[in-house]
């Protein structure tokens, strides 16, 4: 069993962005929506930006990008927790997850003005035809 662990600053995490968020190589702000308890994210301490496209149901829609804690942090009281998923782990529909201890959430409303601030805040990671940004 995975400890949840305090998310340093200076830290990323990385978030899958699904093929039908982006058009013309930019991706929509309404990406940023919670699934559960939050967004969810990847630990760079736990993952790299192709492991976190790879748990995808198909890698090759997604791209990846990457957001530093501290900037997270400092939008409309978001915060950014570990919540590394463990073994016999099931979401709310009863679906076995995959264990993930890189999995983080981003907890907080994800308003329309988060959402923008959130758009400011990215790095490419992986684009959606696979480069390596």
């Amino acid at each position: 069993m995975w400890p949840e662990e305090d998310i340093p600053d200076d830290a990323s995490v990385y978030m899958r962005i699904h093929k039908n968020f982006i058009s013309d190589g930019d991706f929509r702000p309404n990406a940023f929506r919670d699934q559960g308890g939050g967004m969810s994210v990847d630990w760079n301490k736990y993952s790299s930006p192709v492991e976190t496209r790879n748990r995808g149901k198909t890698p090759s829609d997604n791209a990846v990008i990457g957001m530093v804690a501290s900037e997270i942090r400092k939008i409309d009281a978001l915060a950014v927790k570990h919540t590394p998923i463990q073994e016999n782990s099931f979401d709310e529909g009863g679906n076995r997850l995959k264990p993930n201890r890189a999995h983080s959430e981003v907890i907080g409303e994800k308003t329309t003005e988060v959402r923008v601030k959130l758009s400011r805040i990215f790095a490419w990671q992986i684009r959606l035809d696979g480069q390596i940004a």
